[in-house]
């Protein structure tokens, strides 16, 4: 009661905050050490959630939209698994679609325009088809005894219906064609033109685009041949992701940042996200996925309120909502302070159809002490800045943070649901 008085009476409104643009893409990253894919806003880099937070992505590596069932395919290497997620606001898990015993290695995923699923395997450096309803492997279409060493994750499926493989570990490319069985082992020769390690390949149409982690460069070779084009970017660390933007662009990841390249003349276009951000370590796959729904374009009713935490569960952040009437929504924050020890932090602010922008002050002082100890006139609050929050579903939504209080700074962090009160719904 002592906290909502205080949070009372320190309360005003603020000025709202101005409604950015929606982005049609979500940019997701796999982290392969850090066993996550976590998820950012594919226009300005924002990190916004993590794709799964119940611990099931185990060595995260290709990631891919089946546009057959629309569902979200991620492969998961240590654990041997290829799972699924709802192609929708919540990316719900839906199942483990495929099962591998530990020597296969899963790494890549790729899909034909008839359906069929196929599946790398860095393990015995062969490519599978899977049944597209069981996922049990029905085929190989690249054995392997191939010459081929390493299938990676940039398994990639061309609009012209070919698979290119990359060789990891012979720093090579092969090229399948599933309509009529055969196999280009060497369609890339090993190590041309300096390749080392092979790992992501994009279909440009004419030509592909193959990154070679090893040598730091983007090569680009002859879709039909395999011969040699050019270097389209270099001076690069270890580039491990590639993808193609909307605006023609070549996204890659390389170290800790996603950054945008100009395709025609290989120049830096800066960084695009940091993937630190989104808590990822060993990043080795990137992907644009179409988003279903605009961020921060939800209402904000009373189904809002709950209690909420950072979403990728690190514990950073503890936050209570609650929607009053008179459209009013109280937050409190429990966090961590610049210096250690523990911050409560919280205000009342309005609520702006799908946003709420809240002023927010921190009880402090010598005298906030436990039970008889605790002496009113050594505790003050202090001014500490502003939230702004919106939401892309009931489940998930997004922080932002502006403080005056030293140490704090300003940044913004994407939250997740962890209860709902018995009596509310949402929407």
């Amino acid at each position: 009661m002592f906290v909502r008085l205080v949070l009372a009476a320190f309360a005003f409104a603020a000025a709202s905050l101005a409604h950015a643009q929606s982005c049609a893409r979500h940019l997701f990253v796999s982290g392969y050490f850090s066993n996550n894919v976590a998820i950012f806003d594919g226009c300005n880099g924002r990190f916004l959630r993590q794709l799964d937070a119940a611990g099931r992505i185990k060595g995260a590596q290709a990631v891919r939209l089946n546009p057959a069932d629309d569902l979200v395919y991620v492969v998961s290497e240590v654990n041997g698994q290829i799972q699924r997620y709802r192609h929708d606001a919540d990316y719900a898990f839906v199942d483990v679609f495929a099962q591998f015993t530990p020597e296969i290695d899963p790494t890549g995923i790729a899909f034909g325009a008839d359906g069929r699923v196929y599946v790398a395997s860095y393990g015995t450096s062969r490519v599978f088809e899977l049944d597209r309803a069981t996922g049990q492997v029905v085929g190989t279409v690249l054995p392997g005894d191939s010459g081929l060493l390493g299938a990676d994750n940039g398994l990639m499926m061309s609009a012209a219906g070919l698979l290119y493989v990359p060789g990891y570990s012979t720093a090579s490319v092969a090229r399948v064609n599933p309509a009529t069985g055969e196999v280009l082992a060497t369609f890339v020769p090993s190590r041309t033109q300096g390749l080392r390690r092979t790992r992501g390949i994009v279909d440009e149409g004419a030509t592909i685009l193959v990154g070679g982690e090893g040598s730091g460069e983007v090569y680009r070779f002859d879709a039909n041949t395999g011969a040699f084009v050019g270097k389209a970017v270099t001076g690069l660390g270890t580039p491990t992701g590639l993808a193609l933007d909307a605006d023609g662009s070549i996204l890659v990841l390389s170290g800790n940042r996603v950054r945008r390249f100009d395709r025609s003349t290989g120049a830096d276009l800066g960084v695009l996200a940091t993937v630190d951000d989104g808590a990822i370590d060993g990043g080795t796959f990137i992907a644009l996925v179409p988003a279903t729904a605009s961020s921060g374009d939800m209402p904000i009713t009373n189904g809002f309120t709950g209690s909420w935490a950072d979403a990728g569960m690190a514990g950073q952040f503890g936050i209570a909502l609650e929607v009053l009437s008179g459209n009013l929504l109280v937050v409190e924050i429990y966090a961590f302070a610049p210096a250690g020890g523990q911050a409560w932090i919280g205000g009342v602010g309005p609520i702006d159809g799908d946003h709420a922008t809240v002023a927010l002050s921190t009880i402090n002082g010598p005298g906030g002490r436990f039970g008889a100890n605790f002496d009113a006139a050594r505790v003050q609050n202090t001014p500490w800045g502003s939230v702004n929050l919106r939401f892309d579903d009931c489940n998930h939504g997004t922080l932002d943070w502006t403080s005056d209080v030293p140490g704090y700074g300003s940044g913004s962090v994407a939250i997740a649901r962890l209860t709902l009160p018995a009596g509310l719904a949402c929407p």
